[in-house]
């Protein structure tokens, strides 16, 4: 029923006009995703390291990149309103879960694979769009792109963006459907998550 969340990820209208040139703040999101894409290619898919400490890198990497509260809570919609204090507690502990046992393992095999940052471009007073690039031997090179947001003088990735499909917005789609097979309640999904999670 749940699938991995960035299989497939939804779309944002951000085109044409991410081209012109990048401001001051838009110029510090792209070191940011540079220094967080280089650790993750590099400490990611080091050979040898078994998948326990491939899972416990990638959950750090993810707690110090990601704003995982602020996708969790994009990713229920209209239903994180509706959800008691202790469902959105645990929904937001089980998003993380899930996130990790669906993506950390992916990163076994990099080999030749290489991570380029394109350019960026200041969106808002406190977000930036990075365009980058996964360059494959042999195969046309990927588009990744990573909405930046900037709190309490930090950077933190809060959508990523493969080909023109988004993250949040796909795995949003697919909660509220999970959502409204269940009964049009959160509980619904959080148990579908609980099992999710701990039959991984």
């Amino acid at each position: 029923m749940l699938r991995n969340p960035f299989s497939v990820l939804g779309a944002f209208a951000l085109v044409l006009v991410l081209f012109s040139a990048p401001t001051s703040a838009a110029t510090n999101a792209k070191a940011f995703v540079k220094e967080m894409g280089d650790k993750a290619f590099s400490s990611l898919s080091e050979e040898g390291i078994s998948d326990e400490e491939r899972i416990t890198r990638f959950k750090n990497l993810l707690s110090e990149a990601f704003d995982l509260p602020r996708i969790a809570r994009f990713t229920l919609g209209r239903y994180w309103r509706t959800a008691s204090e202790a469902q959105k507690t645990e929904f937001v502990t089980l998003f993380e879960k899930f996130v990790i046992q669906s993506y950390a393992n992916r990163f076994q095999d990099l080999s030749g694979q290489k991570f380029v940052i394109v350019q960026s471009r200041e969106v808002s007073s406190s977000q930036s769009l990075v365009l980058s690039k996964i360059q494959i031997p042999g195969k046309p090179s990927v588009k990744v792109n990573w909405r930046v947001r900037m709190k309490d003088a930090k950077h933190k990735v809060i959508d990523v963006i493969v080909e023109g499909i988004s993250m949040s917005v796909t795995q949003r789609d697919e909660f509220v459907s999970v959502i409204r097979q269940t009964g049009g309640k959160v509980g619904g999904l959080i148990n579908a998550l609980r099992k999710k999670t701990s039959s991984n």
